[in-house]
């Protein structure tokens, strides 16, 4: 029902789905909400409600009861009364036939019986989730077996502090519909990594997260890599090293039987490994590339670069002069959509190698291509580790370089000139 709550919100506001509103937009929902209620509920526990923040515990009764009256209910509870299917009709009785009463008599017994073994079920799930449980009380770790991808993770745990009944899952990474459920009574689980990239794993107790942990899945060096639906195919280096960059291209692609005039083929370069102490509040990163590919599905060229930290990722796109209302931008505060504001700059001529550059520094973030600026955004507190650098395209692309920097001084650099 909660949900439901949600749901019938965002159709008011008219702002779409939550998974992509900005900081901003909560902070909106917020102001409105007290003006509509004088009432306040926080960013953070807005975020929470809509999934873009981690629960602690579940909302309270007095946060529904706020959403429901700005909803236009007086509380949470008739919000759900009025949202619940209303109940069938009593039908009336005739006295006349002893086998009717006796039929009504077993219907009440019946539903008497359903309506406590409802009642039952519902309060132990409300145990259930009402209980708060602490960090301090589970044990969780992780520990990839091998190195490079694909990468088997053992997990090690102790959910014994669990109530009986509980459902106790691992969550591998950021997406939470993707869950493992695993037994209280165990102690390890095993999952396969296909991608590299630095993961927030998490043992989840009834819907609450009640310990994180990280998995890092680094690569050996440069990892070229098809991103098929089912699993990834990975390209030999071999195939991928041209001459002083780096390329995956169509006729690669359609080696392995995908054709992308008709169909999405996304192909990427991974390099994720320990840069040392670069952190996002103070570095330059600067990358060389083309998006190869203009016929068919693939016609706007479509690319990203995404730069991995501890806990997200900055995602850059670019695209054909053209095509910016399909591109999104991920800062640290949410997703900038080209649907509701102007990415037109980012919208590149790929005939030629762009210039794409980022600058870190003073709490502010800038994007610059072609030494032009493009984007400002703010880097909040505190500075997270830089974990590492994914370029990708649509169809297929080529990276002539990418160096890291910190105060002038070049802490990570290829030209792929060397390239064994």
């Amino acid at each position: 029902m909660k949900d439901h709550l949600v749901a019938f919100i965002e159709t008011n506001l008219g702002w779409g789905k939550g998974g992509t509103w900005g900081n901003k937009d909560f902070e909106e929902l917020s102001e409105r909400i007290f003006d509509t209620t004088n009432k306040r509920l926080s960013v953070t526990t807005l975020k929470r409600i809509w999934g873009r923040a981690e629960w602690v515990a579940n909302p309270s009764m007095a946060t529904l009861d706020i959403l429901s009256e700005f909803a236009g209910h007086k509380n949470w509870r008739e919000f759900v009364r009025a949202n619940n299917k209303q109940e069938p009709p009593e039908q009336k009785v005739l006295k006349k036939s002893k086998p009717i009463k006796i039929w009504i008599l077993l219907i009440v017994i019946a539903l008497i019986g359903s309506l406590l073994g409802f009642f039952w079920k519902t309060n132990s799930d409300n145990d259930k989730k009402d209980t708060i449980y602490e960090p301090e009380d589970f044990a969780f770790t992780s520990r990839p077996v091998s190195e490079g991808i694909p990468n088997s993770v053992v997990f090690e745990y102790d959910a014994s502090a669990a109530k009986e009944g509980s459902k106790i899952e691992i969550q591998q990474y950021w997406d939470e519909t993707k869950r493992m459920t695993i037994d209280k009574t165990d102690s390890i689980a095993t999952s396969i990594y296909y991608l590299p990239g630095f993961f927030k794993s998490k043992l989840v107790v009834d819907g609450t997260i009640v310990k994180e942990n990280d998995v890092f899945i680094t690569t050996q060096d440069w990892l070229g890599i098809i991103e098929h639906v089912e699993r990834p195919i990975y390209i030999d280096r071999s195939e991928i090293l041209k001459e002083g960059q780096i390329s995956i291209t169509a006729e690669t692609v359609a080696s392995y039987n995908l054709d992308p005039r008709t169909s999405n083929v996304v192909v990427s370069f991974y390099q994720v490994k320990d840069f040392g102490e670069l952190h996002t509040d103070n570095f330059e990163m600067r990358t060389t590339l083309k998006n190869d590919f203009k016929e068919g599905l693939s016609a706007c060229q479509p690319a990203q670069v995404l730069i991995l930290y501890d806990g997200g990722a900055i995602g850059i796109p670019l695209a054909k002069k053209g095509c910016s209302s399909d591109l999104t931008l991920m800062t640290f505060e949410g997703f900038v959509n080209g649907k509701k504001n102007d990415l037109s700059n980012f919208g590149v001529d790929f005939e030629e190698f762009v210039d794409l550059k980022c600058i870190s520094k003073n709490q502010k973030l800038d994007i610059l291509i072609n030494d032009t600026l493009v984007y400002q955004m703010n880097v909040p507190k505190p500075a997270l580790k830089i974990k590492g650098i994914v370029i990708q395209f649509e169809g297929a692309g080529s990276v002539k370089s990418v160096e890291f920097k910190k105060n002038d001084d070049v802490v990570y650099s290829t030209d792929f000139q060397s390239q064994p």
